[in-house]
């Protein structure tokens, strides 16, 4: 028998790996109907069944506790079998058949069918949290560091430009349709279940390393990394941007139902307005993947998390549809930059000897902030004073106020700019205005000419 060389075997794991990557884009495309469905419609969708504040609280907030707690049965269900493809494609397939419940609910219309929405979804979280981590980390082998920002910036801008799409074209028969919404629901739901089971097709296709069920065992318990969660950068990290999901989402929900409600927005004008953050993820992620891989991480989070915190004020002060709008292209800038790199940091800050339990654990801890906002705001909107003359807006005070705290923290991380790297003036007034106040400061005031930034 004829033994490959290793020059065969590495051109071929090469050679797999870039059809892989190519596989990964495509399959994306038609998981991302069907996840861009549940994120942009589950909410209208209790909503026209009637669903109560407290309702839509917990509805919002079960989907990020679901896809958090179950990561962290993953760690010891991949320390019996190390592979990663088999939990990616049972997650898939689960994700995609739960949707079906969905559709039975909105035609049938029942009692308490608010309630077994929001079961189903326990359920439908739950399976695409299965394989979120494993996921991340499979990539992981696949694409290295240098590569890393641009691929995914180019990959996320192809899926949220086919989210855009097909959701505007979702919302445009919701309108058309108006007097049959459930039904329309019904075949969302149906449509979502149908491009899912495609995606688990591709991912059966794609390639497994060998350096994936050959990694290290991971060790850690949950506890034990809570216990540590102040004393290292990327526990900081791990505060920071599960307070600040806790904060966004604890008026999150109550967004579309002020657009539906108070607003009148009809389904197209809400899903235009809601899909401009994902137009401008598109136009903008390339951009934020370069800049990353050469700058760094650390500091696009600082300034992203900055703007971020004020976001809802405008919702305050303004019904005006196109000043929203603009602020919706302020947040789909600030968010998906973030997302952007706070994925990408995650991969790198914990290394690979325990990046799986890592992200789990960050999964879980965001996912657990998620439903406390969700559900606290839903708890307690009934009961606060009125803003403006509505309830909704102090909601949204509350959100910004409860956004300060993880903003300056993440002004406390740790840079992770890479050797050598260099800015331009203007990067460094956004990204590091410290360090162009102080190099200001010492050649005008003090008079010292320094080596240039």
């Amino acid at each position: 028998m004829t033994i490959p060389t290793p020059e065969i075997d590495y051109y071929n794991d090469r050679r797999l790996r870039q059809r892989t990557l190519r596989l990964v884009v495509v399959e994306g495309i038609f998981s991302m109907i069907a996840i861009g469905f549940q994120q942009t419609f589950y909410i209208p969708f209790l909503n026209a069944m009637d669903a109560s504040r407290l309702q839509v609280g917990i509805g919002a907030g079960v989907p990020a506790l679901m896809t958090g707690l179950i990561q962290l049965w993953v760690p010891r269900i991949l320390e019996r079998d190390k592979g990663y493809k088999k939990l990616v494609l049972i997650s898939v397939l689960g994700h995609a058949v739960s949707f079906l419940p969905f559709s039975l609910i909105a035609l049938w219309h029942g009692y308490n069918a608010v309630w077994l929405s929001i079961a189903a979804m326990v359920v439908n979280a739950a399976m695409l949290g299965l394989g979120a981590s494993a996921w991340s980390d499979w990539m992981s082998y696949l694409i290295p560091r240098r590569r890393r920002g641009a691929y995914f910036s180019m990959r996320s801008r192809i899926l949220t430009l086919v989210q855009l799409v097909i959701s505007l074209a979702a919302g445009r028969i919701l309108d058309t349709f108006a007097g049959k919404i459930l039904l329309i629901f019904s075949l969302i739901w149906t449509a979502s279940f149908l491009t899912r089971l495609i995606g688990g097709w591709f991912i059966a296709a794609q390639y497994e390393p060998p350096a994936v069920r050959q990694r290290p065992a991971e060790q850690g318990a949950f506890l034990d990394f809570l216990r540590q969660l102040h004393t290292s950068a990327f526990g900081r990290f791990v505060l920071a941007f599960s307070l600040l999901n806790f904060g966004a989402y604890l008026s999150g929900p109550f967004f579309t139902i002020y657009m539906l409600n108070d607003l009148k927005l009809n389904y197209l004008e809400y899903t235009i307005l809601v899909s401009i953050p994902s137009l401008m993820v598109v136009l903008t992620m390339s951009f934020w993947g370069r800049l990353c891989d050469r700058i760094g991480y650390v500091m696009p989070m600082r300034l992203f998390s900055t703007l971020i915190m004020g976001l809802p004020l405008v919702w305050i002060v303004t019904r005006s549809y196109w000043l929203l709008g603009c602020v919706q292209v302020l947040a789909g800038i600030s968010w998906g930059g973030i997302q952007m790199a706070s994925f990408n940091y995650t991969l790198d800050a914990v290394g690979s000897k325990n990046r799986l339990r890592s992200i789990s654990y960050l999964n879980v801890i965001t996912g657990f902030c998620i439903f406390a906002g969700c559900s606290l705001g839903g708890l307690l909107e009934p009961y606060l004073p009125q803003i403006t003359g509505s309830r909704i807006h102090t909601i949204f005070l509350a959100s910004v106020l409860m956004r300060i705290v993880p903003t300056l923290i993440f002004q406390t991380l740790p840079e992770d700019k890479p050797k050598h790297a260099r800015m331009t003036a203007l990067e460094r007034f956004f990204f590091d205005p410290r360090l162009s106040l102080r190099g200001g400061l010492d050649r005008t005031i003090l008079g010292r000419d320094k080596q240039p930034l």
